[in-house]
């Protein structure tokens, strides 16, 4: 059975206007650490976030949902 998960690319959307995680976290008022784990891929699969923090990410960076995410298929080790 195929499984699939998200990564984000917030990382390169945040460097493609030079902004800080940080700065990102300020302006928003979403925590740090959330950002910190979107923009690691750092427990996505396991993790639940806010789809208000989505919608305040993508709208402050000006980007969608589909910039944002990719689906892609988990090969289990």
């Amino acid at each position: 059975m195929k499984k699939f998960m998200l990564y984000c690319h917030l990382e390169k959307a945040l460097e493609k206007r030079d902004i800080t995680p940080y700065k990102l976290a300020k302006d928003t008022g979403e925590r740090i650490g959330t950002i910190y784990k979107l923009v690691n891929n750092k427990d996505l699969n396991i993790s639940r976030v806010p789809l208000s923090l989505i919608a305040n990410i993508c709208g402050y960076l000006n980007i969608t949902l589909d910039e944002l995410f990719e689906v892609k298929e988990y090969i289990e080790e």
